[in-house]
């Protein structure tokens, strides 16, 4: 199962220059680590934020081998996000589930609804209005 959680906000703008970012016009650096900080403050422990191509991942592990894995990029074209002008950007959460966890066909659902509503929280406690998708099947 994935959530998806989209906003447009100028608060998260990438502040290294474009050579720096993973890819052109791919951030999210700035709001995977804003978002751990505050999941922190909560007594959400995650990673620091991890590069991909498609973004940045910061991971939150389950005390019976999953993780919930939460993705956080723009969508945006490349250079924008210098101009001080908002950016959409996706927060995307999704269910890692161990070996274990498959085998006996085990889900993590009630942490992911929870890890949700952490975050939603943290976007409302900070003036940011977003759209919640309905979870996906992955």
């Amino acid at each position: 199962m994935m959530w998806r959680i989209e906003f447009s906000s100028a608060q998260f703008l990438p502040t290294l220059p474009p050579a720096c970012q993973s890819n052109p016009g791919v951030y999210g650096f700035e709001l995977a680590l804003w978002l751990a900080q505050a999941l922190g403050r909560r007594g959400v422990a995650t990673s620091y934020p991890a590069p991909e191509d498609w973004g940045w991942l910061i991971e939150y592990d389950l005390p019976e081998g999953a993780s919930l894995l939460i993705g956080c990029a723009s969508q945006c074209g490349p250079h924008q996000g210098y101009d001080g002008q908002a950016l959409a950007w996706s927060i995307c959460i999704e269910e890692h589930r161990s070996m274990k966890q498959r085998i006996r066909n085990l889900s993590s659902t009630g942490e992911l609804e929870a890890l949700r509503t952490h975050i939603v929280a943290i976007l409302e406690e900070a003036c940011i209005q977003g759209t919640v998708s309905t979870p996906a099947a992955v």
